[in-house]
């Protein structure tokens, strides 16, 4: 055999070489995720195309998606690109909170280093930014959420829907999510009030309902199904301990205050 591309490794190599274990081949295959070549013994052997595949299941299953989910996600080149783009853009997020994180550390080992005390302020940092709660990663929330509608959408409207409003709103500036975090600020505080007639939520849905004029709005089912895989992406989440990007409960809120609105003609 000619070149890397002509390889063939055994269960051993193959789950050496990917960090895994010979069961999660056997479970990835059971799966009808991954089917190696038999040789002439009847040993498994994978080559280029089931190598390229487990990386693909690896990978998405490190960003938390079921084994069902990924069956709809991996299969071809174009969503290898895509696995690619949301392997390297988690590993990025992560990036920036692990540099800072060690920051941190090294701050406070310097300070003792030197015969300091770490006060209360600086434990307290210590713990909410290095241990305690660690922010959710929004593009593994939106993959995880991606899998759960297109898991419980045969006919994958919802799916397409929920591309097409991302593909709607398009990559946000730095400007942009400054904004947007505020505005999700200022709802969660008109949704812990909890009056769904006040004018300042009803003067917010009208602001947002404005910036998103335009966009193609889904149906009753694929907007149900949306919420469905949001709710259970945040009580994913939230068994994590981890801070969810919008609570439920708020765009519950969200929707009833809307709602209310276009029973009364006060809204579009």
């Amino acid at each position: 055999m000619g070149g890397e591309k002509e390889q063939w490794f055994g269960p051993g190599e193959t789950a050496g070489r990917l960090g895994v274990t010979i069961k999660a081949l056997r479970v990835y295959e059971r799966e009808g995720l991954v089917a190696p070549r038999r040789a002439e013994s009847k040993w498994r052997l994978y080559g280029p195309a089931q190598i390229s595949r487990l990386h693909q299941i690896i990978v998405l299953r490190d960003l938390g998606l079921s084994l069902t989910a990924i069956k709809t996600l991996v299969g071809s080149n174009a969503r290898l690109r895509d696995v690619l783009r949301l392997q390297r853009e988690s590993l990025e997020s992560q990036q920036g909170k692990i540099g800072r994180a060690i920051a941190l550390i090294e701050k406070a080992q310097r300070k003792l280093d030197e015969g300091g005390d770490l006060s209360l302020d600086d434990l307290a940092i210590l713990t909410k930014e290095t241990v305690v709660q660690q922010p959710t990663d929004n593009r593994k929330f939106a993959a995880r959420m991606e899998a759960l509608i297109a898991e419980q959408d045969p006919t994958g409207q919802a799916s397409g829907a929920f591309d097409g409003t991302k593909k709607d709103l398009g990559p946000m500036s730095e400007d942009a999510k400054a904004e947007l975090k505020a505005r999700v600020a200022e709802f969660a505080r008109l949704a812990e009030a909890g009056d769904v007639d006040s004018e300042a939520a009803k003067a917010f849905v009208r602001r947002m309902t404005s910036r998103t004029a335009g966009l193609r709005v889904p149906d009753q089912a694929e907007r149900e199904r949306m919420l469905d895989a949001y709710a259970k992406t945040a009580a994913e989440a939230q068994a994590r301990s981890e801070p969810l990007p919008l609570d439920h409960a708020a765009l519950e809120f969200f929707r009833r205050v809307a709602q209310g609105m276009r029973e009364r003609g006060e809204l579009d």
